[in-house]
Order: C-alpha cells, then sequence, then structure tokens
C-alpha cells in the first residue's frame, strides 16, 4: 500500500519531467536580461532608485517583477489542474484509488509536490538572480552595491518575498479544487477569471483587504526596514491566504473524495 510520502515523491519526480513545469524556470531570464542590461549600459533598463540596488533586493525586486506577469501564475494554474484533473480525465487517477483507500492523502500529496516544485523554482530563480547579480551588474559601482544583504530591510524583504510566493501556493490550491469540478481548460479559465479579479479589488476600500494582490503592491511602496509595518502586512495576507487555501482545500477534498472516477 502507498502512503503520502510515496505518493507526493511519485508526483514530485513527475512534475519535474514535465515540460511546463521548466517553462516556468523562463522567469529566471527577467534577472538575467536585468544583469546583462545593466553591465553593457543598455537602454532598455531603467533604473529608478534613489539607492544603490544591493543582491538580496535585487532578488526580491526580480521577483516582484516576475509576480507581475500572469503568465506565471497561468502556467502555474494549467499544472495544477492537469496534475489531478488532467489524470481523472484520462483515468490514471485509478492507479493510485486502487492502491490507497484514502483519497484525502491523494490529494494532499499532490497538493504538497506543487507545492514543493514553487520551492525548487524559487531556489533556482535564486540561484540565477545572485549568479548574475555578482558576474555582471556588481561592475557597475555607479548603480550596484557589492553587499548582499542590509540588516535593517533583511527582513522586510524576506517577508514580501514569501508573500509572493504564497500567491503561488494559493494559485495551486484553488486550480486542483476547480480540476475536481471542472475539465482542464474551463478550470484554468474560472482560475483567471477571479485571479483578474482579485487585482480589481485590491483598488477599492474595505473590500481590498481581501485581496492578496493589495498586499503584494502595499509592500512595494512601504519603508522595508520597518519591522513592525512589514511584519503586520506579512501577517495579514498569511491570514488571508490560509484561510482561503484551508477551505479550497477542504472543498477540493471533499467532492474529490465523493466523485465517481
Amino acid at each position: 500500500m502507498l502512503n503520502m510520502k510515496s505518493i507526493w515523491n511519485i508526483e514530485f519526480k513527475k512534475l519535474l519531467h514535465r515540460k511546463d513545469v521548466w517553462i516556468m524556470l523562463s522567469m529566471c531570464a527577467i534577472p538575467a536580461l536585468y544583469s546583462v542590461g545593466v553591465f553593457f549600459n543598455s537602454s532598455v533598463i531603467v533604473f529608478n532608485g534613489t539607492e544603490k540596488e544591493y543582491a538580496f533586493s535585487f532578488f526580491v525586486n526580480m521577483f516582484h517583477f516576475v509576480s507581475m506577469i500572469f503568465i506565471y501564475f497561468f502556467i502555474m494554474s494549467l499544472i495544477a489542474t492537469r496534475t489531478l484533473g488532467g489524470e481523472i480525465e484520462n483515468k490514471s487517477i485509478l492507479l493510485y484509488t486502487q492502491r490507497i483507500n484514502s483519497r484525502r492523502k491523494i490529494y494532499m500529496a499532490k497538493v504538497w509536490a506543487l507545492y514543493s516544485v514553487v520551492g525548487v523554482i524559487s531556489i533556482v530563480f535564486f540561484i540565477v538572480s545572485m549568479l548574475m547579480f555578482y558576474i555582471f551588474a556588481i561592475h557597475r559601482d555607479d548603480l550596484i552595491s557589492s553587499e548582499f544583504f542590509r540588516s535593517q530591510e533583511l527582513l522586510g524583504l524576506l517577508l514580501w518575498f514569501i508573500s509572493m510566493v504564497l500567491i503561488y501556493l494559493f494559485t495551486i490550491s484553488f486550480s486542483t479544487m476547480l480540476s475536481v469540478f471542472l475539465k482542464t481548460n474551463t478550470a484554468v479559465i474560472i482560475f483567471s477569471i477571479v485571479f483578474i479579479a482579485f487585482n480589481f479589488i485590491s483598488k477599492f476600500p474595505i473590500i481590498k483587504y481581501l485581496s492578496f494582490a493589495y498586499y503584494n503592491e502595499r509592500f512595494s511602496n512601504i519603508d522595508l526596514s520597518d519591522n513592525a509595518k512589514t511584519l503586520t502586512l506579512f501577517l495579514a495576507n498569511l491570514l488571508i491566504i490560509f484561510i482561503y487555501s484551508f477551505f479550497i482545500n477542504y472543498i477540493g477534498i471533499k467532492k474529490f473524495e465523493r466523485r465517481d472516477l
């Protein structure tokens, strides 16, 4: 009999071999191109900061740039819906259900495998950002500092980065849940509409606090050295996404347990 850890291991390895997961790594081109552009003083690269950029702030700012590009959330949604919904459609999910009697474990193992892939992508993005920063951008000492981090901004930058990662985790939870109810393509379309709606409501009073997009935007505009403010912002964002993800995963599991396969 398979346990949850075994399923996670199988799913994680399967995901690492999928082309759409590798496409996600194309986001690494952004810090690479930016670093090369800074090195060659390209007119395409515009630097608006009042202080010199340093390594860790460069990484987080590049990740923020990526988070403003919807296509990567779209691809992650597609990956998530195919991971469970695709197997339901082609009946390959029966290979699991015949060997493990807990559909809840199957569901959560797939979700956690997807979460783990986000972790791997984030680590690769960090490594590429650091390499490109220290190989190319570092030579522009008029714009770039050789510092790796600044203690006064470290917590704020770290919390901002985690907040952006949480949006990818929400994308996975929501898309996986939708894939149990709908066909893969329909699920991705519904996710896209809801995601855009979250960005839209982030501009309105009161209801903006229900949108993760609001917190991500606030991080880009506050003093990151103000630890009290950044921690409050992070905890509010964490609470919102935790509540959404908890109920979304609960609904997805209940539907998956009752669904005819």
